[in-house]
């Protein structure tokens, strides 16, 4: 009976952890990328604040429900781009629509990239803004 029962133990514990596997590879690499600092991300949302002073922009996310602001230092190598093309930080006002590819720090992110979104995926980060009322 005791071997039964670990067989049968063995099998649940099996399809628990089988269930837990069934996010799709795109999920679970985020949530990898999101735990591990040192490891680059992207953030898509909309500028709320430029504070051209500090160098630094706040990007109110729209990944998420809560859609927390988050403030990303940009330094001279942080390119900032839309549709391919360098721009500068007068292109750059609050609620534009961006992607940020950042680095995990204390305070505020290490910015690599600031992409301004344009065409149907700025419309689509737009929408989503508006829905998370942002």
């Amino acid at each position: 009976m005791g071997t039964r029962a670990k067989v049968l133990g063995a099998v649940v514990l099996a399809a628990v952890l089988g269930g837990a596997g069934c996010a799709g590879t795109k999920e679970a690499a985020r949530d990898v990328e999101s735990a591990v600092p040192g490891l680059s991300q992207k953030e898509e949302g909309v500028v709320t604040n430029v504070d051209k002073d500090a160098h630094r922009i706040a990007v109110k996310s729209v990944s998420e429900p809560v859609g927390q602001e988050v403030w990303f230092a940009l330094t001279p190598e942080t390119k900032l781009e839309r549709d391919g093309q360098l721009v500068t930080w007068d292109d750059l006002d609050e609620g534009t629509p961006v992607r940020v590819s950042f680095e995990p720090a204390a305070g505020a992110e290490k910015t690599y990239k600031v992409e301004l979104l344009t065409g149907q995926r700025a419309e689509e980060v737009k929408q989503k803004a508006e829905l998370l009322g942002h």
